[in-house]
């Protein structure tokens, strides 16, 4: 029976969990940042158009001022001019003249700008407009405007703000001195109304509620459309000190009224500022409307994502219930239950999979018996194969006792060690020695080897005590010296002499392999090394040590191979050091000798 409790939440409430934070979530996400990316490029928006529009209205309004100061030029330069003003008393038909000059220069603009043409000793004046009391040159010759126009031969610009009588309010005035052999005879000047200003602003095509107002170098108010309420003639000083503290972004924000500003000064000696103004409110009406329809798309489709989200659970777990129902059956001891799916999904797959896996376990459960039984005689055959050792070395010591019979000693002597190095292979199955049975086994394999090569060469055995009891992999050493006799010592003319040593150093065991036969010629010990480096089954044995060692220890471990050909070779073999005693867990074969 079944003992687990199942789950306080099941796997339907869990993905229509899910299903719900899925679709909440990033339509949330998605809703806040969909506000914020559109305030912020609203706002971004503004701003250029704001400081676009403002260089544009600059450069329209220094064009204007620009016209009026070229045509006053070339007025004030007109030697028929020159020559009625200069005369003593201007006669009727001059006057006619000049004033003719005038609206040809104002070119239709009369109605909009008024020009006045005053002679220097106050004896002549004339104007398309009223002139103002304050171009009388008898109370005012050396101030103002005249003042300016006196100290330049240039067209000069003045603020000049004044309403005339016919209630125009004029803003700032555009004059110029007529001279005669150098001295001044008469002064040109042009009036601009606010209006001008407006027309000139104006003809930059804006989308945008945007207000302007001009001021001069002098914060001086020409042109007002944002700080009319104030009332004032310059502009107040905390506006100023918010202006030069963003002199290089040229932009600024207000909170009360919440308004953009941003502004352009026109070049040359009389430069005027030109500062824009637009309602801040126009980006939080767009960016509140875009939050409402975004809030209501979104909870739009969280409803619908929760209707829709039961259905489509209820028809994604069938299946799953279906395979669920099954494994129940299977765990209370039904194994011959199955799933019934026509899914081509991965339900379907995973209900085919347990299908047959089901199949494979009751398969599984028949041919148990019959695999236990053939492990069974394996080990029995196993336990015969031992026989054939034993019988080999019993064989050996029978022809070790004939010889000596016989009087063969190099037969007796080498059936001997063979049978020793025999015995040793079938009694210990471990992959592992003690350095001491390592030293024994070399003994026995370099005694045959001696009887084969007679006195070809000397071995000199060298082991520390301190190292004897420490374990090593079986036949480590015995390949390294095996290759020394053939590849070294055997082709070597007169005798060699072969050395064995092992020493502890830090936490290492070294052993060394020492021959002073042919040595290996460079191109074969590049050979060698390589194939130590990667062996395989082809390997040469030294190869093959190298392999075992890194396997057991690690790769910092391992062979290192140093020859000249003519003079010998050295092998050095590196292995961490470990006095652990090996236990004897195979026992023992009887000793024959």
């Amino acid at each position: 029976m079944r003992s687990e409790k199942k789950s306080k939440i099941s796997f339907f409430a869990k993905l229509f969990i899910c299903f719900a934070v899925i679709s909440i979530v990033p339509v949330a996400l998605l809703g806040t940042l969909t506000y914020i990316i559109s305030s912020n490029v609203s706002m971004r928006n503004v701003e250029y158009q704001a400081m676009n529009t403002v260089n544009n209205a600059t450069s329209s309004l220094e064009r204007t001022v620009g016209e009026y100061k070229s045509a006053l030029s070339y007025f004030c330069t007109d030697n028929e001019i020159i020559n009625m003003i200069s005369t003593n008393q201007v006669t009727e038909s001059s006057r006619t003249s000049i004033y003719q000059k005038m609206y040809i220069l104002l070119a239709g603009k009369s109605t909009k700008v008024a020009m006045h043409v005053i002679k220097a000793d106050g004896t002549f004046q004339i104007s398309t407009s009223v002139i103002p009391e304050v171009y009388t040159l008898k109370n005012h010759s050396d101030w103002g405007v005249f003042r300016k126009i006196n100290l330049t031969d240039d067209t000069v610009t003045y603020s000049n703000r004044y309403v005339s009588q016919t209630g125009k309010s004029y803003s700032m005035a555009v004059a110029h001195s007529i001279k005669q052999h150098g001295e001044i005879v008469a002064y040109a000047i042009i009036d601009i109304p606010a209006d001008v200003f407006q027309t000139a602003l104006d003809a930059v095509n804006v989308s945008l509620p945007i207000r302007y107002t001009i001021v001069d170098e002098n914060n001086y108010l020409l042109y007002d459309e944002n700080f009319i309420a104030l009332n004032e003639t310059f502009l107040n000083k905390e506006f100023r000190n918010q202006m030069t503290s963003s002199e290089q972004t040229r932009k600024l924000y207000l909170k009360d009224p919440q308004r953009f500003i941003t502004w352009n000064t026109t070049k040359g000696e009389y430069p005027l500022r030109v500062i824009s103004s637009i309602p801040v409110d126009l980006v939080v009406i767009n960016s509140n409307y875009i939050m409402v329809t975004t809030f209501a798309v979104a909870m739009a489709a969280i409803l619908l994502c929760l209707v829709l989200s039961p259905i489509i659970i209820r028809s994604l777990t069938k299946p799953l219930n279906a395979i669920v129902r099954t494994m129940n059956k299977v765990q209370d001891g039904d194994t011959h239950a199955r799933v019934s799916l026509k899914n081509n999904d991965e339900f379907g797959y995973i209900g085919k999979s347990l299908n047959s896996m089901l199949d494979n376990l009751n398969e599984l459960f028949a041919t148990n018996l019959e695999k236990q039984n053939r492990l069974r005689l394996a080990e029995l055959k196993a336990l015969y194969a031992q026989i054939n050792p034993h019988f080999l070395y019993n064989t050996l010591d029978s022809i070790k006792w004939l010889a000596k019979l016989n009087g063969v000693d190099d037969i007796v002597l080498i059936v001997s060690q063979l049978g020793k190095l025999l015995k040793n292979s079938i009694r210990n199955q471990k992959d592992s020695v003690l350095i001491s049975e390592e030293i024994s086994l070399i003994g026995n394999y370099l005694a045959i080897q001696k009887v084969r090569y007679s006195d070809k060469f000397d071995v000199d055995i060298q082991i520390e005590e301190s190292i004897l009891d420490c374990v090593v992999p079986k036949f480590i050493i015995q390949p390294i010296v095996e290759n020394a006799i053939i590849h070294g010592i055997e082709d070597k003319v007169g005798k060699a002499h072969l050395m064995i040593k092992g020493w502890h150093e830090e936490n290492k065991i070294i052993f060394e392999v020492k021959d002073d036969g042919v040595g290996i010629p460079g191109e074969k010990l590049d050979r060698i090394r390589k194939l130590t480096q990667a062996p395989n089954d082809d390997s040469i044995g030294i190869a093959n040590v190298n392999k075992r060692i890194k396997l057991y220890y690690g790769e910092e471990y391992g062979l290192e191979i140093k020859s000249a050909e003519n003079i010998g070779t050295i092998t050095y073999i590196t292995m961490p050091f470990s006095n652990t005693p090996l236990t004897d867990e195979e026992g023992e074969l009887p000793n024959h000798d």
